[in-house]
């Protein structure tokens, strides 16, 4: 079976220029390496799989996925193989790829990733291989100087023996100063010596060089030689050593060298994905539909060549209309539509996003063909047109109703009438084989045959005759006109010649050349009414939108406004029940009935500055009690019998406890004193539940909930209740606890019994 793609279509189309675009956005020259190989695929199962890991890839992407530096480890590794040994610093790009792969399996397992997560899941887990590498190479890529016991060893020996050996050496120096040229201490040939004078005698050294002028020998003392010597001796064991440490770090990474170069073209595609993904981000491309239909319809499709000149491009073909054929003056954009229409069709069939329209839908090709561009081999001494013909004659051969066709100039290269004879022929062939095809000519009997057939659609590249330029854009439905004669004109040729150049024409072909002129003057005019009524409807649509966006600021200003007011107010309640718990204590406490009509009148005080209505004491005018009276103490509190009165106190004897209390606290009630107290007369919730479940809240909406709960227990007259938090991290019941201890109305606080809730449960007593 043939390829999708053949090498001449592909370069005619310039498939692997656009590659290159989108190999740029790689993050790695692997990544780079696997999108210049991709490659149009007749699988359609395959490609649409292809999509859905690019859909996740670009999901990825947006939430700010990125590869980490990846490298081409497959150079090293062959060198690996070939020598046994790399050296300290080759093993740092291979950290770098190792660690970025790991990062790369941790960042793309997640469950909104499936098909990234199961190609992530099969990178190799190489943490031990990085553990040892990490363990005897450092950041800078030198081997550690604690890598081995031995190695640690030797390093040791050689400082203390560097140091004797420069010690040894001072003293020689000092005791022969005279004939030392200068009071240093230098290397020669790897062993440490003293410059001394040409004329120096006696002194028992060994002459290793001179310098260049001969006025100094570079001398080793006899007492320094056999320390120099054992210096060498442990320099070499130093390099036998290292060679040892990489030789076995080398076996380590080609004992995983199978798994990583497996790894690697795992990385290679991922990275590829992500660079057709920033592909698609950069150029605003989408994943494009595709249908078993004969049919092509293209969108807004902007060629990524052109870069910012791109035009986009809408045109739809197929079904009923298999065949389309694009006329209009030469430079008008006639080849970047044919180019446009083959390309995305191969983009998209190697798993590449197209720079076009959400509304895009494309075939699922078997082949692509084309003949497009200039091509003249001089080595078979074949002139264009023959050249042509012949890739016209092995596309006509491969082509079935699986193909796309794209044909350039179609009859071009001859003579007029013999070329548009040939033209037709080869159109209705095209329409005989049922294949979707492309076709592009300026020949009049070409563009009268495509208007009066069927199954052929006519369009033209529209061209600006006051301006003299192509606009580049497709018309759909109607000829072009080959402008040629008015360009002529507008450009200086004499009226006289342009009359004289008239005349040669044909009656017929002057007649054709009105009629269209006339359609494109009636689509121009159509055309503009449309893009007007588009102009207003965008008008219409960003009105729209800046209404809906005002409203929607509106509500956002209102709904900001009440919370930020009812979270004022909380603060405020919250507050003034703080405030009314400490008076509440204080009047407990009070010695004299003057000290209670203070507080009383500070809670009266502070119920007058909160906002709402709080239910609190309230003075009453004293009315002549009798001992023996059955009273409530407070509007909502609990009934008593008087016991003893004076003029401005009373005593209450309440469930066996004798309490004093100014008499304009005191209610009537009737009822026994031991009894159920009746409703109160302050406003209270109808039923209070004496358990609050606060599971699931964060600790600021729960300690709101339990305030409000607390409040109405309390107004309820009830004495204790349970609050359910739930045992989680505890960070719930130690919110609640140190929030009870600053209520001045909390008597105290506990878990529940083990079988009540245990310390998912608080109980809280009311006094």
């Amino acid at each position: 079976m043939s390829e999708v793609l053949n090498a001449r279509t592909a370069r005619d189309l310039e498939f692997a220029k656009v590659l290159e675009l989108v190999a740029k956005e790689a993050s790695s020259p692997l990544g780079a390496e696997a999108v210049r190989s991709l490659w149009p695929s007749a699988d359609r199962t395959g490609v649409e799989g292809e999509f859905q890991r690019l859909a996740e890839m670009e999901e990825a992407v947006r939430a700010g996925f990125t590869p980490g530096p990846i490298r081409d480890l497959r150079a090293l590794l062959a060198e690996a193989h070939e020598h046994g040994i790399l050296g300290a610093l080759d093993f740092l790009p291979i950290v770098e790829t190792l660690e970025a792969a790991a990062d790369i399996r941790q960042a793309l397992s997640h469950p909104r990733h499936p098909r990234l997560a199961a190609l992530a899941h099969r990178l190799s887990d190489q943490t031990a291989l990085l553990a040892r590498i990490w363990r005897v190479i450092d950041e800078r890529g030198e081997i550690r100087p604690d890598a081995t016991p031995k190695l640690r060893s030797l390093l040791e020996e050689r400082r203390r023996l560097t140091e004797e050996i420069q010690e040894t050496l001072r003293r020689f120096v000092h005791q022969h100063r005279e004939q030392v040229q200068d009071a240093v201490i230098t290397q020669r040939g790897g062993r440490f010596v003293v410059p001394l004078k040409t004329g120096a005698r006696g002194l028992g050294v060994v002459i290793h060089e001179a310098s260049g002028s001969g006025q100094t020998l570079f001398a080793e003392p006899a007492e320094a030689v056999p320390l120099n010597n054992r210096l060498r001796e442990i320099e070499d064991e130093l390099d036998r050593e290292r060679h040892r440490i990489l030789a076995e770090l080398t076996g380590l990474l080609l004992g995983q060298s199978e798994a990583i170069e497996e790894d690697l073209a795992i990385l290679a595609y991922l990275d590829g994905l992500f660079a057709r993904a920033r592909f698609s981000q950069r150029w605003n491309a989408v994943i494009p539909q595709f249908t078993a239909e004969p049919l092509l319809e293209l969108w807004d499709a902007r060629h990524p060549l052109l870069g910012a000149r791109a035009v986009p491009i809408s045109l739809s073909f197929g079904q009923e209309k298999p065949v389309v054929v694009i006329t209009g003056p030469n430079t008008g954009g006639k080849t970047v539509t044919l180019k446009t229409i083959g390309l995305f069709c191969a983009l998209a069939q190697a798993g590449i996003p197209i720079p076009a329209g959400s509304r895009t839908v494309l075939p699922f090709l078997r082949r692509i063909r084309a003949d497009i561009g200039e091509e003249q081999s001089i080595e078979q001494s074949l002139s264009t047109f023959s050249s042509h013909m012949r890739n016209i004659i092995d596309i006509l051969g491969e082509a079935d109703e699986g193909t796309l066709v794209l044909l350039d100039e179609l009859g071009a290269g001859t003579d007029p009438q013999e070329g548009a004879a040939l033209a037709l022929a080869i159109l209705e062939r095209l329409l005989e084989i049922g294949c979707l095809a492309a076709v592009a000519t300026h020949l009049t009997p070409v563009k009268l045959f495509a208007i009066a057939h069927p199954r052929i659609l006519s369009c033209s590249m529209e061209f600006d005759l006051e301006t003299l330029a192509p606009t580049f854009r497709v018309l759909p439905g109607v000829p072009g006109r080959s402008c040629a004669l008015i360009v002529a004109e507008r450009l200086g040729l004499p009226k006289e010649l342009v009359e004289r150049a008239k005349a040669k024409l044909s009656a017929g072909e002057i007649q054709a050349e009105e009629i269209i002129a006339e359609l494109a003057r009636e689509r121009a005019a159509a055309r503009r009414v449309r893009e007007n009524l588009e102009i207003e409807r965008e008008a219409l649509r960003k009105l729209r939108a800046e209404y809906e966006k005002r409203v929607q600021a509106l509500r956002e200003k209102k709904a900001e406004f009440l919370t930020r007011e009812l979270k004022k107010l909380e603060e405020e309640i919250a507050q003034a029940r703080k405030e009314l718990g400490e008076l509440i204590a204080q009047a407990r406490q009070a010695q004299t009935a003057e000290a209670r009509r203070e507080i009383l009148r500070q809670v009266e005080e502070l119920a007058q500055s909160l906002p709402v209505e709080v239910p609190v004491p309230v003075s009453r005018p004293a009315r002549p009690w009798a001992v023996g009276d059955t009273v409530r103490v407070g509007p909502a509190g609990p009934l008593g019998i008087v016991r003893a009165l004076s003029e401005e106190e009373a005593v209450v004897e309440v469930r066996g406890k004798r309490v004093t209390v100014p008499l304009s606290s005191l209610v009537p009630a009737e009822g026994p004193a031991e009894g159920p107290p009746p409703k109160p007369l302050a406003p209270i919730p109808p039923t209070v539940s004496l358990e609050l479940s606060v599971r699931g809240l964060t600790v600021e909406e729960a300690l709101r909930q339990v305030d409000l709960w607390l409040d109405r227990l309390l107004r309820a007259g009830f004495s204790q209740g349970r609050i359910i938090h739930g045992r989680g991290t505890g960070a719930l019941r130690r919110g609640i606890h140190e929030h009870l201890k600053t209520l001045p109305f909390v008597k105290e606080f506990h878990l529940a019994p083990p079988e009540e809730g245990g310390d998912g449960v608080t109980i809280v007593v009311l006094g």
